[in-house]
């Protein structure tokens, strides 16, 4: 048996450093760069191929979290997981911390019904699928369950070790690599598919995550996102904050301090006429951005204001009203296909 195998990892997927993009060799406990000799851990068996760490929390306190959660956690349930997570941090409110925990729980149904809303794929089912900041592990675990070769890749190492639960009690399986959206660490056209759901907003260059997926992707590939809008006409759902999209992005951390006492340093959500741009000077062809349907899981949430909900739908199936409606909606739903 080889160390990669060893560790779970799939040479298929032809891994590349992330920052020459060349050749790596795999040992028991890392991957050295032929080209650059870059060198990058395997940890609890995720390969860690991070550039840069999460602005959240640095790359050893990262490891180390995810190491203790792991200890901590073996052999929970998932729920059970994700609140020995938030027990492992205290500076997050009860409350808030009971909401993640919530999220969570819901996101298998949450993202089933929005794969299940893709159209088919347009290159083989052989190629895998790329599921970027896969957090948890929903999206990716609901693409494995319907028969897709997944990998799920995540900035945060502690993130991962739930999603790897996720799927261990899902009987999924699934490869997840840690690494920076904007420095994937695999060769050239690896990818059939990639979605995104709920990453992008959080990224430090939006235009650098495009254009390295499209790179990624085999010809006639294509991206799928979902992100919060930019302009929404709701509060922002960060923070709980109106009108955050319309102040000048240098001072929207201040205004945040300002409205609520939170933090809003790595938010940076994108309008439908910047997603539109981004994802075209990226290389993407017939690309769609477009207000996102609500799902039938989002529809309970809003179950005292049914009208709302019939007045959104009615806008979406309208030519003219959609037009607009994308430029307030909550919530976007971006495409785009490798020619």
């Amino acid at each position: 048996m080889t160390a990669a195998t060893a560790v779970g990892v799939d040479r298929s997927l032809g891994y590349a450093c992330p920052r020459c993009r060349g050749a790596v060799a795999a040992d028991a406990s890392e991957y050295v760069c032929r080209a650059c000799g870059a060198r990058f851990p395997i940890v609890l068996g995720i390969p860690d191929f991070r550039v840069f760490p999460d602005p959240w929390i640095g790359l050893a306190e990262d490891r180390e979290k995810a190491r203790a959660l792991a200890e901590r956690a073996r052999g929970a349930s998932l729920e059970a997981m994700v609140r020995t997570y938030w027990a492992m941090t205290p500076a997050t409110p009860p409350a808030q911390a009971n909401r993640f925990v919530e999220h969570v729980m819901q996101a298998d149904a949450r993202s089933g019904e929005w794969i299940d809303r893709l159209p088919s794929l347009p290159t083989a089912r052989a190629a895998a699928w790329l599921d970027i900041g896969t957090g948890t592990g929903d999206l990716a675990v609901a693409a494995a369950r319907r028969g897709e070769t997944v990998v799920g890749v995540d900035i945060a190492m502690r993130w991962l070790v739930v999603a790897r639960r996720r799927a261990e009690l899902a009987g999924a399986s699934v490869d997840f690599v840690c690494c920076n959206a904007e420095h994937l660490p695999f060769a050239d056209a690896t990818f059939a598919r990639a979605t995104a759901v709920g990453t992008i907003e959080h990224l430090h260059d939006a235009s650098l995550m495009l254009r390295d997926t499209r790179r990624v992707l085999r010809r006639g590939g294509d991206l799928h996102l979902r992100t919060v809008n930019r302009y929404t006409a709701l509060p922002e759902p960060h923070v709980g904050v109106w009108g955050v999209g319309f102040v000048p992005r240098r001072f929207a951390d201040r205004y945040v301090q300002w409205c609520s006492g939170q933090r809003y340093e790595h938010h940076r959500p994108l309008s439908a006429r910047e997603l539109r741009r981004e994802l075209r000077s990226a290389g993407f062809d017939r690309v769609r951005v477009d207000a996102a349907a609500m799902m039938h899981t989002e529809r309970a949430r809003f179950a005292d204001r049914g009208w709302a909900v019939s007045a959104y739908d009615r806008a979406r199936a309208t030519p003219v009203a959609r037009g607009a409606l994308r430029f307030v909606t909550p919530l976007l739903e971006a495409s785009g296909v490798v020619s």
